[in-house]
């Protein structure tokens, strides 16, 4: 019976004792000075838009200095707020380690298309539907959009989200961009997209062979197949550059003018 008692007071008073140990050891952890800042940068596709050394630049400016600072929860927050704020940044984690090392993996935005818009101010939309502004160093080799896009630069929208506020070409901009990125020979073949004023679509392949008129943003899946079949059913006996413009705006046909 004796050893029976004993038995589940150890079985009580162990995990309380790791749970104590544990704590110690975190809250130890807490009061130790910062040894090495570490940031690493992942880009898609090579979009460099941002550098370890740029972000590391940012948080000195606020910060005055990470290293030898004590890693407080009050510390990370304000350094997360700091990176996560850059226009660039699609995700960031910010962690202590146990070597008492501050690391932060920064993911960034991966851009869809670059936009010109009527009063010839340009932004990016990433992926996900975000705009992000142009970078002073780097600029992405994304498709193009230009014509009668008046929607504006504003930081941080996404114009994807269902309750944004969000400008119909800009939208049917950013569907049609989408579709095209989605398919590796349209989106290698596919170089500029034009907003007329009536809100249909003309886009330019970059061999300049001829302009297509595909209308608006509608039945958009049907009018590649269409395209696609003429490519490779019509243009190899003609030629590619044999008219001017293919318009595949109508159901189930194209029509073709020099």
């Amino acid at each position: 019976m004796k050893k029976k008692v004993i038995h589940i007071v150890l079985l009580i008073l162990l995990p309380a004792g790791l749970f104590f140990m544990m704590g110690f050891a975190t809250n130890s952890n807490l009061q130790r000075p910062c040894e090495k800042l570490i940031i690493n940068v992942r880009s898609h596709n090579g979009n460099h838009f941002l550098y370890p050394a740029d972000v590391r630049e940012k948080i000195i400016e606020r910060l005055d200095t990470v290293e030898g600072k004590t890693m407080t929860p009050e510390l990370l927050q304000e350094t997360a707020g700091i990176v996560e704020g850059n226009p660039y940044v699609d995700q960031a984690n910010i962690y202590r380690t146990i070597n008492n090392e501050l690391k932060i993996d920064i993911t960034l935005r991966d851009p869809l298309l670059r936009v010109i818009n009527s009063q010839n101010q340009s932004y990016y939309l990433d992926r996900n539907g975000y705009m992000f502004p142009l970078s002073e160093n780097y600029a992405a080799r994304v498709m193009i959009a230009t014509g009668r896009i008046r929607a504006e630069y504003s930081p941080g929208k996404n114009i994807a989200e269902p309750e944004e506020e969000t400008d119909e070409a800009l939208l049917n901009l950013y569907k049609l961009a989408s579709f095209i990125d989605q398919d590796d020979f349209w989106r290698a073949f596919i170089d500029h997209i034009y907003v007329k004023a009536n809100g249909k679509f003309e886009l330019t392949p970059k061999n300049g062979a001829h302009i297509i008129a595909f209308g608006h943003a509608e039945r958009i899946e049907n009018k590649f197949s269409n395209l696609r079949k003429f490519y490779l059913n019509t243009l190899p006996q003609i030629g590619w550059h044999h008219y001017n413009k293919v318009n595949v705006e109508f159901n189930d046909q194209i029509i073709c003018s020099k």
